[in-house]
């Protein structure tokens, strides 16, 4: 089963950006129409140069009328659930009981996009833009070549903890690619047209325009950094296709994928010290489940998603503050994770919901418990042992303010 998991800002949905979303695979699904050309303002003059109204207007006209769908067949195709609503899960899940307020990621991530014009912004979700260099990384990535190697500064750290995660987990993780991803794919045309033809089935001349039109459009607005700005690569993710017949998809080996925007954001909320190798926990979580065959369960639509992240970030911590794991200071640790994890979300409604930040908090606080438990032999649990006691206590952690 193949799967594209998301370290998830899908918090970026409440701000006021109209219909703006965040930098991530999952939220792809929602869609954000692009206007033409430039607004009129009250005196009835265009609030765009002409060099941007062209642009906008490039790529309305070549953006295909069933967009919609081709959007939607590329989350199937890699594996990932649609945002879309859950009656059911309404029923199941009170969001009058649980905390969902304003965070520093928030904030952060508010701050970056109030450098951007609203209008451009939109042009450029309304293509998938936001996602362009997930898909690139996803297709054409790969381990060690130049333009998917890790930022200097988080190389050494991310690769050793990279290395203990295969070490300490019983799953074999010999096959997983590290790598980063990075803006430059929003400078280069043909990255861009390549990412629309193959991950959006859009033919190469309208995908060429587009492309043109995007890469012109992301190098004249100075909020998005000629491509630099961290909403193009606000992600973290796993990735495996494991048992995939698509002939594209089954040659792509798993991934680990950090975004440089995501690691930035790591840094401006305070969490830079032990934020990265948390989020590899996370995320190297994951793939065990992938292994392991524990991405399964009864539970379905946004309780079963959730289920999957709690786990991971009860995994991750487990193995980041195990002894025999990265052996971090877990008070720090969970410092970290209260900030990080604020990225968890009250989309009780939607597929891609990954709990609350209390219950992700709680969580987290969970899989360092069970880790301090074995600190005095220095025990591993299996990873079939840890996911019992997982199931157990879930009922416990999604309790309402957990």
């Amino acid at each position: 089963m193949r799967r594209t998991t998301t370290w998830s800002i899908a918090l970026v949905t409440s701000l006021a950006i109209s219909g703006a979303t965040g930098a991530t695979v999952a939220s792809a699904a929602t869609t954000i129409a692009p206007t033409a050309a430039a607004a009129p303002s009250a005196t009835g003059a265009t609030t765009h140069d002409p060099t941007t109204a062209r642009l906008l207007a490039t790529i309305e006209a070549n953006r295909p009328a069933d967009w919609e769908a081709r959007q939607a067949a590329a989350l199937d195709r890699f594996g990932v659930e649609r945002s879309a609503a859950q009656e059911v899960v309404e029923r199941v899940i009170d969001p009058t009981q649980h905390q969902c307020a304003p965070t520093r990621l928030n904030a952060y991530v508010g701050g970056v996009l109030a450098k951007v014009d609203p209008e451009v912004f939109a042009a450029l979700a309304g293509v998938g833009a936001l996602d362009y260099a997930t898909y690139d990384a996803i297709l054409f990535g790969a381990q060690g070549a130049p333009g998917y190697a890790l930022p200097k500064a988080y190389a050494n750290e991310l690769s050793q903890s990279f290395r203990a995660a295969q070490r300490f987990w019983d799953t074999d993780g010999s096959d997983i690619q590290l790598m980063a991803m990075h803006g430059d794919v929003m400078t280069d045309p043909a990255r861009v047209s390549q990412v629309l033809q193959v991950a959006f089935g859009v033919p190469r001349s309208p995908a060429d325009a587009i492309a043109g039109a995007v890469v012109e459009l992301v190098a004249t607005d100075p909020g998005l950094e000629g491509g630099q700005s961290p909403i193009f690569t606000l992600n973290a993710f796993a990735f495996t296709a494991a048992g995939e017949t698509d002939p594209v998809l089954r040659r792509i080996p798993d991934k680990l994928v950090f975004g440089d925007g995501m690691l930035a954001a790591l840094q401006a909320i305070g969490v830079g010290d032990v934020g990265p190798r948390a989020v590899l926990g996370h995320e190297y979580a994951h793939h065990v489940q992938y292994d392991a065959g524990l991405t399964g369960s009864p539970l379905t639509g946004a309780e079963a998603t959730r289920r999957t992240e709690l786990m991971a970030d009860a995994f991750g911590t487990y193995f980041v503050t195990h002894k025999r794991g990265l052996a971090l200071n877990a008070a720090r640790v969970l410092e970290a994770e209260q900030s990080f994890f604020q990225v968890g979300d009250c989309n009780f409604d939607k597929p891609g919901h990954h709990g609350t930040p209390n219950q992700r908090l709680a969580a987290s606080t969970w899989g360092w418990s069970v880790a301090k438990a074995a600190q005095k032999q220095g025990h591993v649990l299996p990873s079939l042992t840890l996911d019992a006691q997982f199931e157990a206590k879930l009922p416990e952690l999604v309790a309402p303010d957990a």
